[in-house]
């Protein structure tokens, strides 16, 4: 596994920011783990929120995946691709998102190996392999419950801002 090159927590940090200008933004890279005998692999994700985050279509904001396999991006073939495979099965409601086809996330995965299992020859998309989509799917869990902290805590403070709100209106008569 040492020769993995990931791009780094805070190159990610720091690229996403600038580019995006996230509300929220949540990074982590997984520890290196082994698939189809023996090639090593580490998946880094992140997730950012917020801001100018997800893909602007029309007047309507929509989650964007951005796909990385050795710091390289996949432009192409994005339906049939492991990663869009990961990011669809996490349950994003378990994370403060709601509704994460129109919620304003972007969604980074980078792939590193010395092997990637492309689905062809054209390397445009990441074949479905198990142990693959799965270590994807937990690095995207991780950086979720992170997301989730924020989002529910500025839900909470929402609600007490409007609890507070509603008490200050009545205040003088709870007061007689």
């Amino acid at each position: 596994t040492d020769t993995l090159r990931p791009i780094g927590e805070e190159q990610v940090e720091k690229s996403l920011k600038s580019i995006v200008e996230p509300e929220f933004l949540s990074v982590v890279t997984r520890k290196p783990a082994v698939f189809s005998g023996g090639y090593p692999f580490q998946v880094e994700a992140s997730v950012a929120y917020g801001g100018k985050a997800g893909r602007k279509v029309g007047e309507e904001t929509r989650m964007e995946i951005m796909r990385f396999a050795n710091r390289a991006p996949l432009l192409f073939d994005t339906g049939g691709c492991g990663i869009t495979e990961a990011v669809k099965s996490v349950d994003w409601k378990r994370y403060g998102i709601k509704d994460a086809e129109v919620a304003p996330v972007t969604v980074f995965v980078n792939l590193i190996s010395v092997h990637i299992p492309y689905t062809g020859a054209g390397k445009q998309a990441i074949s479905n392999d198990e142990e693959v989509v799965e270590e994807i799917r937990l690095a995207l869990m991780d950086v979720g419950r992170r997301t989730a902290r924020y989002i529910i805590g500025k839900e909470r403070e929402r609600l007490k801002q409007e609890k507070r709100r509603i008490y200050m209106k009545y205040a003088v008569e709870v007061a007689i």
